[in-house]
């Protein structure tokens, strides 16, 4: 199984963050996702074969870790063999791609327990 990972650092205590829940945040993050995605008929695009439409949040995981400011967006293929990562981190202007920064260390993040949790479009924890 393929794995995609998208963080995205939420701004809860400063700036634009304020003002975001959950569900927010969560729909923030999906649509950054879904406007970076190739478009369909790129080969890129269906080599990975992520084609849901308006349901990409149902075959999606995601984790909000508020202390780090950080989102994990999880998203499978449609075989569910295959995964993206992705990581952003939000400010005042928006969601940032960071992926493969080298001052953020995802895998400490990912070690402390998430404040949300949601798998494939159900809310796990709250």
């Amino acid at each position: 199984m393929t794995l995609l990972t998208v963080f995205v650092g939420c701004g809860i205590v400063d700036g634009k963050g304020n003002d975001l829940t959950y569900e927010e945040l969560v729909n923030l993050t999906i649509e950054e996702f879904e406007s970076d995605m190739p478009e369909f008929g790129d080969s890129d695009y269906e080599f990975y074969n992520i084609d849901y439409g308006d349901d990409l949040r149902s075959n999606s995981d995601i984790k909000i870790w508020k202390n780090e400011k950080y989102v994990e967006l999880v998203v499978y293929d449609q075989s569910e063999d295959f995964t993206r990562t992705r990581y952003y981190e939000i400010g005042d202007d928006g969601l940032r791609n960071v992926n493969g920064h080298p001052d953020i260390d995802f895998d400490s993040i990912k070690e402390k327990e998430p404040d949300y949790i949601e798998k494939q479009g159900k809310v796990i924890k709250e």
